[in-house]
């Protein structure tokens, strides 16, 4: 497995990229780690042992700066480091009532989740279609379907990458290429401390039929599967990994 090239994930330092980062690791795949973060970047690589750490690269990256991830496209080739699979991780979230929405917040939810998505996919998919094989796992979320108040950035940005999804999963398709959209419930990681408070879990929680918020490496584990052999005839798919909360709309 991962034997066709190196597997880049987006958004890999903290929250579900670190449990992606760990399960490829584990799984022995070469991993581009890249976050618009880097201050924590060494003590987020000591968390991996010496022999995952030889096949952990960290690069710092901002997903909505095109010019920075054609430069790192280009340092890659140069290298002659094949990305074989793509995983669209990095998000960012935001609300406000539409009255009183800035346009400011607006842009960036959609700039981050959305047009980061495009961006990379765009830089990575024409070497996988090229090579005849290649896996892009984006990320979407159970809001998409079922947004709370004041959500409407993100629902909007989280459906527009399952129709960008599925229309570039019949494009690539030809060519060997498989995309999929994992749609997240409330999973709860580090960076949500401080940012939904306990009384919003809670009703996320109770809205969910199994009572319980999901754990980063039950999503991790579905990002394994969608990048293995395992997945090969499945494309165009979403994902729905949120406890059942898709079903209670």
């Amino acid at each position: 497995m991962y034997e066709r090239g190196s597997v880049l994930v987006t958004g890999a330092l903290g929250g579900l990229g670190t449990a992606i980062v760990a399960r490829l690791l584990r799984d022995g795949a070469h991993v581009i780690a890249t976050d618009r973060r880097h201050d924590d970047a060494s003590t987020w690589r000591g968390q991996f042992s010496p022999q995952e750490q030889s096949r952990l690269r960290i690069e710092t990256l901002d997903i909505t700066k095109e010019a920075e991830i054609e430069a790192l496209k280009e340092t890659l080739l140069r290298e002659n480091i094949a990305v074989a699979y793509l995983v669209n991780n990095a998000g960012v979230a935001g609300s406000g009532p539409p009255d009183k929405m800035s346009t400011k917040t607006f842009d960036i939810i959609l700039k981050v989740n959305l047009f980061g998505t495009f961006y990379c996919t765009r830089a990575w998919c024409g070497e996988m279609r090229a090579r005849g094989f290649g896996r892009i796992v984006n990320f979407a979320s159970a809001y998409a379907y079922h947004p709370g108040p004041g959500e409407a950035p993100y629902a909007a940005a989280k459906a527009g990458i399952i129709g960008y999804t599925h229309s570039t999963a019949r494009d690539l398709a030809p060519a060997g290429v498989t995309v999929n959209v994992i749609a997240p419930g409330l999973i709860w990681h580090d960076r949500l401390n401080g940012v939904l408070s306990e009384s919003d879990a809670a009703e996320i929680r109770s809205a969910t039929p199994m009572r319980r918020a999901g754990q980063p490496a039950e999503i991790a584990g579905v990002v394994a599967f969608l990048l293995s052999d395992d997945s090969s005839y499945i494309t165009g798919q979403t994902l729905h990994v949120n406890g059942g909360f898709y079903m209670t709309g």
